[in-house]
C-alpha cells in the first residue's frame, strides 16, 4: 500500500485522490442514482468536502487541509 501511495503531487497522494474520486462517483452513480454530469461533479465537490470536515473533526492533519489553512502541515514518514 506505501508504494502505491508513494506518486505524490504538492505533497499529495495522487492514489488517495483517484480512489476517492472514483469512490464519490460511484456512489453518485450507482447509489444515489445520479445520471447528469453536472449532478455528479456537485457530489464528488461534497464528498470532498465531507473528506475534508471529517479529516479536521478527527483531528487529522493532512496536506489539502494545510493548503486550506485548517491545519498544521502533516509530518512525513
Amino acid at each position: 500500500m506505501d508504494n502505491l501511495r508513494k506518486p505524490k503531487i504538492l505533497g499529495m497522494s495522487i492514489f488517495d485522490w483517484v480512489t476517492a474520486l472514483l469512490g464519490g462517483y460511484l456512489l453518485a452513480v450507482y447509489f444515489y442514482k445520479f445520471n447528469d454530469t453536472e449532478s455528479i461533479i456537485i457530489f464528488e465537490f461534497l464528498f470532498i468536502l465531507f473528506g475534508i470536515m471529517i479529516h479536521y473533526l478527527f483531528g487529522i492533519n493532512t496536506m489539502l487541509g494545510y493548503y486550506l489553512g485548517i491545519n498544521k502541515k502533516p509530518i512525513r514518514k
